[in-house]
C-alpha cells in the first residue's frame, strides 16, 4: 500500500479505498464461514449486509474469483466455491506439486533475512496457537499464509505463486472450518516448526518431504471433518 512520510521520516499508510475495504471484509467473511460453500452471493443482499452500494462490491467479486474463493455462474451470479472430496484431493495434488517445486528452489536461493522472517512468523504463530479466542485463530490463519509465502517467495517464481494462491483460495474456507470444529492447531504448529528447521539448515530433501507431508496431513484432516459441517 502506498504511504506518505510524516515529520521525522516515519511513514503513514494512506487510507484504503472503499473497494479494497469491501474486498477484505467479504473475503474474511467467506473464509470464516459467514457465507457457506455453495452459497449464492446476491449482490443486493451482500451490499446491504456490508453497508455499501453495489459498485465497490462489483469490483471486489472478480478479485475473489481470481483467487479461487468465488465462482461466477452464467445468468446466476457469483457463489462461494464448493468442492466435493474428489475436487479437494485434486486441488491438494496441485498444491503439493507447486509447493515442492518452490521449496526446492527457495532453499537454495534464500538469504539470512529470509530465514529470520520465517522464524519470526513461526514465533508469532506459536503464541497465537496457545490462545482459545476465535480472533486469535483468525490471526493465526493470516500468519499461516505469510509463513508459507515467506518460505516460498525466495524461489522467485511469481507465476507459480499465482497458481498456488488460487489453489489456496479454493481450500482456505474448508481448512478454517475444520479448525473451528476441532480447535486444534497443535499438529500444524509442530509441522511448521519442523519445516522451519529444515529451511534454515538448508536440508533440501527433508524440506521437500516435510512440505509434502504437511499438505497431505492437512488434506486428510479436512476430508475427515467434511461430513460434520457441509
Amino acid at each position: 500500500m502506498p504511504s506518505v512520510m510524516l515529520a521525522g521520516g516515519s511513514a503513514m499508510p494512506e487510507p484504503m479505498s472503499l473497494p479494497e475495504i469491501v474486498y477484505r471484509k467479504l473475503r474474511d467473511a467467506i473464509l470464516n464461514g459467514v457465507y457457506a460453500p455453495g452459497a449464492m452471493l446476491r449482490q443486493e443482499e451482500v451490499a446491504a449486509q456490508l453497508g455499501v452500494s453495489r459498485n465497490p462490491l462489483r469490483e471486489a467479486l472478480p478479485r475473489l474469483e481470481s483467487e479461487g474463493i468465488v465462482v461466477l455462474y452464467p445468468r446466476r451470479g457469483y457463489a462461494v466455491v464448493k468442492l466435493d472430496p474428489t475436487e479437494i484431493c485434486n486441488v491438494f495434488d496441485l498444491r503439493i506439486l507447486l509447493e515442492t517445486d518452490l521449496v526446492a528452489r527457495s532453499v537454495v536461493l534464500k538469504t539470512k533475512a529470509d530465514e529470520q522472517r520465517v522464524q519470526s512468523i513461526l514465533d508469532d504463530m506459536a503464541l497465537l496457537a496457545e490462545q482459545a479466542e476465535a480472533a486469535d485463530r483468525t490471526r493465526w490463519f493470516d500468519l499461516n499464509l505469510r509463513f508459507h509465502d515467506a518460505m516460498l517467495l525466495p524461489a522467485r517464481c511469481p507465476h507459480h505463486m499465482k497458481a498456488l494462491a488460487q489453489s489456496r483460495g479454493a481450500l482456505e474456507a474448508y481448512i478454517r472450518a475444520e479448525v473451528r470444529l476441532t480447535g486444534d492447531l497443535n499438529q500444524a504448529q509442530r509441522e511448521h516448526a519442523e519445516l522451519t528447521l529444515a529451511f534454515i539448515s538448508g536440508d533440501k530433501d527433508r524440506l521437500i518431504r516435510l512440505i509434502r507431508e504437511h499438505s497431505e496431513h492437512t488434506r486428510d484432516r479436512l476430508l475427515r471433518g467434511l461430513p460434520r459441517w457441509q
